[in-house]
């Protein structure tokens, strides 16, 4: 709030540099802990006599002592994250508030909500260049500069396989220091802008100019702060705007994280499938949203209410969307989870078959029995003692329970594969379809929201009013967003991870459960959106030509002094 504050009457382009620094050192700290930390340590199995944690075992292993980890020893990389996260957070500050009223006021007035859709959409490609870049990196083992990556067994396949991940952010750390460079040489106002300044015409709440005497100094003081933010909590358009916008971060929030995990438990894909169709349908959906609200309000020459009403019906049009999240793929029975093992009545992981082989819930790693379809958590569960390889995927052979249940092919082999029986159907599909609209309109309405800010409050409060915004938007949008989609989540779990008596993360989800009550969350969260964008509508008041008129002249006479003053 306070770079929004001061930054009004500040050089902007220079404070944009300056932001852009600080992610530069942002950068460089997260990074570090790769080139100053040790080589990654990995362990290996046996494949060729079968020693592996999921395979049945008639002697219990000792993971909990034998996995314990010093984790004091890695505090001060935590701390070097969580500074670069911070640094990297500050920087960003001015590129979507001082940036974003730069554009403003050195644009035709009609041409802001298109310009300010060029930078969401360039930001949303530069989102989506950096899942490619960070999936590509991930590839590459993580100490490729340490050591020879020829000589390492793993794969990216392996569960101990860790990728590069400090690629992208070296990438990151270099490209802002050449975006830095040309920011510095940009001018306080680009030429035009006193012209462009006149040809304005202020659509600021009523109210606010009856509370706001002309003052061309007002906000270059700390001791305006407190009434500047007042003012624009008394400004009922404002205020709403923000909570809508807040609303509409609260479900980006939520989606961004989740939105790939939401996809492989409904429609049993991948988790790799899922982030790649997750940016597949983002990059068209999300830039396209927001590419065609900016030109909307640019092509038909909105005001503040008509923009308002624009994003009321975007918000409106994405509640159709809710029954979207009801679709889901079917998912083949699982022994001891959702049908019964065949010797026993109720639902439970151990059974007779396997109750000598000391199998834990700590890793999932599923097997099909491809003659019946049937599921089981691991090889272990299935009581399977021997596994081979063919053409890459594991072949399980000697599993007493997959036996007991079909009596009649006792002795057929391979008994089970690795992965589930189930795949993806033809809801999955439809449902992309369905999501690549729900991007599209919900992002929609980006650049309108900023637009109609900008149109409501005082020009000399343009910054504050975007600053706040993102702070309220970050405190109680995209911050609780995937806290609230991911507690959702977790309370359709079925099976929790457990190790050494600490439960982990989910293994099985109650799919057709979690499908409704992310239709709830949307419901009433895309609900509240509307009511609120409604309430702007209606509390806006547009200010009587003749108040705005005395005021713009009240402000340019005592302008026009200061400057006089200035010089002499």
């Amino acid at each position: 709030m306070l770079i929004g504050y001061f930054g009004e009457h500040a050089h902007k382009p220079k404070i944009m540099a300056s932001g852009v620094f600080l992610m530069c050192i942002g950068s460089l700290l997260f990074a570090l802990p790769h080139f100053i930390g040790d080589v990654y340590h990995y362990t290996l199995s046996d494949g060729s006599t079968n020693q592996t944690v999921n395979l049945c075992s008639n002697t219990s292993s000792s993971i909990c002592s034998e996995n314990a980890i010093d984790e004091s020893a890695y505090t001060g990389y935590y701390v070097m994250f969580i500074l670069g996260q911070m640094l990297l957070g500050i920087g960003a500050v001015p590129m979507f508030t001082i940036a974003l009223t730069y554009i403003d006021e050195n644009c035709k007035q009609k041409m802001t909500s298109f310009y300010v859709s060029l930078t969401f959409c360039a930001a949303a490609v530069g989102v989506a260049v950096g899942y490619i870049v960070g999936g590509q990196s991930l590839t590459l083992f993580v100490d490729i500069d340490k050591v020879d990556a020829s000589s390492v067994p793993l794969t990216p396949m392996d569960p101990q396989w860790t990728g590069a991940w400090w690629i992208g952010i070296i990438i990151t750390f270099a490209a802002f220091i050449i975006i830095s460079i040309p920011l510095l040489g940009y001018p306080k106002r680009l030429p035009g802008y006193k012209k462009l300044q006149k040809l304005r015409k202020s659509e600021v709440h009523a109210s606010v100019l009856e509370e706001l005497p002309p003052q061309p100094n007002f906000g270059k003081s700390i001791k305006d702060f407190p009434r500047a933010v007042l003012l624009l909590v008394r400004n009922p358009a404002y205020s709403f705007i923000v909570l809508a916008a807040t609303i509409e971060l609260l479900v980006i929030g939520g989606l961004a994280t989740f939105g790939a995990k939401i996809l492989t438990i409904i429609f049993n894909v991948d988790l790799t499938e899922a982030g790649s169709v997750m940016g597949i349908i983002t990059i068209p959906g999300s830039g396209g949203g927001m590419l065609v609200g900016g030109y909307l309000v640019k092509r038909f020459n909105m005001d503040c209410r008509g923009i308002i009403r624009l994003c009321f019906v975007c918000m409106a049009i994405c509640l159709l969307f809710a029954p979207a999240f009801l679709a889901n793929c079917p998912s083949q029975p699982m022994a001891g989870v959702s049908t019964p093992y065949m010797d026993q009545q109720s639902l439970d992981l151990t059974s007779s078959c396997n109750k000598d082989c000391h199998c834990s819930t700590t890793g999932y790693e599923p097997i099909c029995d491809t003659r019946n379809g049937r599921v089981y958590f691991t090889p272990c569960h299935a009581g399977c003692t021997n596994v081979t390889k063919i053409n890459d995927r594991k072949v399980y052979y000697d599993c007493p329970c997959i036996q007991n249940t079909n009596s009649s092919l006792p002795n057929l082999d391979p008994d089970a594969i690795s992965g589930s029986c189930s795949g993806k159907c033809t809801w999955f599909y439809v449902f992309c379809v369905l999501l690549f609209f729900v991007m599209f309109f919900t992002f929609m309405t980006m650049s309108p929201v900023v637009t109609a800010i900008f149109r409501c409050v005082p020009h000399e409060q343009r910054s504050l009013a975007i600053g706040s915004q993102l702070l309220i938007g970050r405190l109680l949008g995209t911050t609780p967003g995937p806290v609230f989609l991911g507690t959702i989540i977790d309370s359709t779990c079925e099976v929790w991870q457990d190790t050494c008596g600490v439960s982990g993360s989910c293994w099985i989800f109650r799919k057709e459960e979690l499908g409704l009550r992310i239709m709830i969350w949307w419901l009433a969260l895309k609900t509240c959106g509307v009511i609120f964008f409604i309430l702007a509508y209606k509390l806006y008041k547009p200010p009587k030509d003749a108040e705005l008129d005395k005021y713009q002249e009240e402000s340019n006479t005592l302008k026009t002094r200061n400057e006089i003053t200035s010089k002499l």
